[in-house]
């Protein structure tokens, strides 16, 4: 087993966990922006708090700012078109979420708590960003059709801050806003849950099996 009873691996595994989620934050950020410039967009401004290193990328990358109101935040970007948009808000959890996963299901396999702690804090960022940048990613198909539709206020309702978007949909004070805004919040929910399944979970198939069969009847 992975803690097997030990307080002390309880500890490298939280460790890790704390570790991965500090190291993460920057890395994160940094392939939001990668994902916008690989596509064609353009990066003007991406914010990266100090305690997660901010200060030191600025002095590498000329659009990092070491600040801002968030751990990071892709702040000023401008996608070529809705797929740059879409790739730009997937790419991190698309590399981070499944090379987590295979990392925890390694570690399992090992009995390696600190790396699992580690690699968890990269294969659960689809659960963290279930309402940031799933909420996102899944308004803009959404709301692209909307607008096709004929609704103008449709883009209005994209963002990576639910909280921030609901205002909008509240200012615009009509029904159809909110039950598109609340489309997107079940597709959102149900992308990362996709997600996760497709990239296997953080257990070896083989120890859920077992302990589905130690079951009593």
């Amino acid at each position: 087993m992975l803690l097997g009873g030990r307080r002390g691996r309880l500890a490298a595994l939280l460790v890790g966990f704390v570790l991965g989620a500090w190291v993460f934050v920057p890395v994160h950020e940094l392939l939001h922006a990668a994902g916008c410039l690989l596509t064609g967009g353009r990066v003007s401004e991406l914010q990266v708090a100090p305690l997660f290193g901010g200060v030191f990328l600025a002095k590498f990358l000329p659009f990092v700012r070491g600040g801002g109101s968030y751990a990071g935040c892709l702040s000023g970007f401008e996608p070529a078109g809705d797929l740059s948009y879409f790739v730009t808000v997937m790419l991190p959890h698309l590399i981070l979420a499944p090379v987590g996963a295979l990392a925890c299901r390694a570690a399992a396999r090992r009995g390696r708590a600190f790396a699992w702690g580690l690699g968890f804090a990269a294969a659960a960022q689809p659960l963290a960003s279930m309402f940031g940048d799933f909420y996102e990613a899944a308004s803009i198909p959404i709301t692209a059709i909307a607008r096709v539709a004929g609704a103008a206020w449709a883009a209005r309702l994209r963002g990576d801050d639910v909280s921030l978007v609901w205002e909008e949909v509240a200012a615009i004070g009509s029904w159809p806003p909110v039950a598109l805004f609340a489309l997107v919040c079940v597709t959102s929910i149900a992308l990362s849950l996709a997600l996760l399944r497709a990239f296997g979970g953080v257990v070896p198939r083989e120890a859920s099996v077992s302990a589905t069969e130690g079951e009593d009847p």
